[in-house]
């Protein structure tokens, strides 16, 4: 004989056992969408990426021009106060040599330019493909944090009642309960209301169910082949 209020405690054991794995369920699906959100957040980076490299590339070479004018700016200086015609002459050459590097400097930051355009068309193409699908993870990984704290918050109020329900029974009744759950694997109380013992599967005669029926008590009655207490959850 066990007490009815055992019932009601493998109940609500079943029902925080399927909140666990509804809650689980919700996050192995959002860990799968972090991981897809990720890998698409890291092909945009990527080309972002890419186009700023580009870009630091071309300020690079600009400030190479900018520091090749200047330089060519004093060297013109002191083209005017040289002090002989070698000298003269070495600073002409460097001159000549800074307007030179300037000329191949225009050149590659021609090529750079380009790139960079290419680069931004690239960037442009893999935001519209990615995004939208982007967006959409985003906006299901926050509607799955909500449903999973509307769980969490459930399995909290389950446990607050099996913890009352727990200490409304005695500590012996309790260690027998534990008992026959790893008996019948989890399962102590049958219900028998479609006919067939939900533990062991069996389905009853009609006259050997409407026999059980007659006699059903609840925390008494057992099923005559694996032994569980049986209940109709159709009278509770």
């Amino acid at each position: 004989m066990l007490r009815e209020e055992l019932l009601k405690l493998q109940q609500k054991e079943i029902e925080l056992i399927r909140l666990k794995t509804k809650k689980k369920e919700l996050e192995t699906e959002k860990e799968k969408l972090e991981r897809e959100a990720s890998k698409i957040e890291r092909k945009i980076e990527c080309a972002k990426n890419k186009l700023e490299e580009k870009k630091n590339e071309l300020k690079e070479l600009k400030d190479f021009v900018k520091y090749k004018q200047e330089r060519i700016e004093e060297l013109k200086k002191q083209k005017e106060s040289a002090r002989s015609r070698e000298e003269f002459k070495k600073i002409l050459r460097a001159i000549a040599k800074n307007e030179d590097d300037i000329i191949k400097t225009r050149q590659q930051i021609t090529g750079v330019e380009t790139e960079i355009e290419a680069l931004k068309d690239a960037y442009s193409k893999v935001k519209n493909q990615f995004e939208p699908d982007l967006n959409r993870i985003h906006e299901r990984i926050e509607e799955l944090e909500k449903e999973a704290t509307i769980y969490e918050k459930k399995i909290e109020s389950i446990l607050r009642e099996i913890e009352e329900i727990k200490s409304s029974v005695p500590e012996e009744e309790l260690s027998k309960f534990e008992r026959l759950k790893e008996k019948f694997s989890g399962l102590v109380f049958s219900d028998i209301s479609t006919g067939a013992c939900e533990g062991c599967g069996i389905t009853y005669s009609s006259v050997e169910f409407k026999e059980l029926l007659s006699k059903l008590k609840a925390g008494q009655s057992k099923c005559p082949y694996c032994g569980r207490f049986i209940y109709n959850k159709n009278e509770r």
